[in-house]
């Protein structure tokens, strides 16, 4: 089905038939297209950079200027990597255009420049039809840049609220999961009252019996420890740790669910020794739901690449795998409470993991493709030393 085109598109497609009274119409008109949309955006909270293929900054709103620190510069003369290096590392722009290829790309991350600032950045590829071709060609980078300082601020305050108003759907599945072994507990318990009350009593029914009632009893501990996790984070204990350690540990716990699909997990380590200051049992949990996720996206006889390397101030793990991707529409729920695309997910995995990384000064990255695969950037600070948040802010 063909695209109908807008009158302005029917008329750039005569440039060369306008004389010069209507040439000088078109371009009146078209300034003040131009002038709408600016305004427009310029009253928008977001910030919004529009980049070329080269990574030069085309176009920045207000706000979009101001959380990077770009003053009266002119557009198209100033690189990203060079006025918000830090932004331009997140999105791989310091790696060539192959930064540019996740379709969507989403991030959390924390900037010290022009000020210390926690943002969500949320780019997409523009793409443009190549004439008498089928295919598109990329040319370009649109970013929305939302200031969250203020909601990392009250996000402990935000989370407990969170918990009282859906505390309760958890406490619906939890009470599910409960009920299978009381229940076998309950049969089992009745059970051994019979055998002792019964003239032959038969030693080998009542261990078994016992034997069950220990193994629903411990099934019972891991779900309610499985709840309060969810529900009551703890402090981080913070130690020095090597990040290798904790996840060939992960690895091996995982390593029965990796024999069944026959999958294979390489390490690629940029960094001999990347030692970070954290929790070693909650960065463990980290790895496990993120390996765990990876491991059922993707079908048998696959591979999960783990790579880590260094930046100025952060250590970085990314977990790739080919599978079967995320839609755009989901990326950016990936961390809500309760969300899930598995039929048998509870979708506070990763809300787990983005809790964990907040309280060790991390940030965490995802970038997928439908189809594709999906890579997840861990990233831990360097230094034990965490920036404070601002106190205030003044965003317009």
């Amino acid at each position: 089905m063909k695209t109908s085109k807008s009158p302005l598109d029917k008329v750039l497609g005569k440039l060369d038939d306008l004389d010069e009274v209507n040439l000088g119409i078109l371009v009146q008109r078209l300034a003040r297209e131009r002038k709408l949309l600016e305004t427009v955006f310029d009253v928008i909270r977001d910030g919004i950079l529009v980049l070329d293929d080269t990574g030069m900054i085309s176009y920045a709103n207000i706000q979009g200027k101001r959380l990077i620190g770009l003053k009266d510069n002119p557009t198209g003369q100033i690189s990203l990597l060079r006025v918000a290096p830090e932004i331009a590392c997140a999105l791989g722009l310091d790696q060539g255009n192959e930064g540019m290829q996740a379709e969507v790309i989403v991030r959390e991350m924390e900037i010290s420049y022009p000020e210390l600032r926690y943002i969500r950045l949320y780019a997409v590829p523009i793409e443009e039809t190549v004439m008498n071709k089928s295919q598109n060609m990329k040319i370009g980078l649109a970013i929305i840049i939302t200031d969250i300082t203020q909601d990392k601020v009250s996000l402990d305050q935000r989370i407990e609220s969170e918990k009282v108003s859906s505390i309760m759907d958890l406490a619906a599945g939890v009470a599910h999961e409960l009920g299978n072994p009381l229940n076998s507990i309950n049969i089992h318990l009745q059970v051994l009252k019979r055998n002792f009350t019964s003239e032959k009593n038969n030693p080998e029914k009542t261990e078994k019996s016992l034997t069950t009632c220990i193994n629903e009893v411990e099934r019972l501990d891991g779900i309610i420890a499985h709840f309060l996790k969810a529900i009551r984070p703890q402090t981080p204990d913070f130690k020095k740790i090597n990040l290798l350690k904790i996840i060939e540990e992960t690895v091996h716990l995982k390593k029965d669910e990796l024999s069944a699909k026959e999958i294979n997990i390489s390490m690629e380590a940029g960094v001999r020794e990347p030692i970070i200051n954290g929790d070693f049992e909650q960065l463990k949990q980290v790895f496990f739901n993120v390996i765990g996720n990876a491991i059922d996206a993707i079908s048998c006889n696959s591979e999960i690449r783990v790579l880590t390397g260094r930046e100025d101030r952060f250590v970085f793990v990314k977990i790739i795998d080919h599978g079967s991707g995320i839609n755009k529409e989901d990326l950016s729920k990936v961390f809500e409470p309760y969300y899930t695309t598995k039929k048998s997910g509870h979708g506070i995995g990763m809300m787990i993991v983005h809790r964990i990384m907040r309280d060790h000064g991390g940030d965490i990255g995802i970038d997928s493709k439908p189809d594709a695969g999906t890579i997840v950037t861990l990233r831990f600070p360097r230094s034990s030393s965490r920036g404070r948040l601002l106190e205030s802010s003044n965003t317009v």
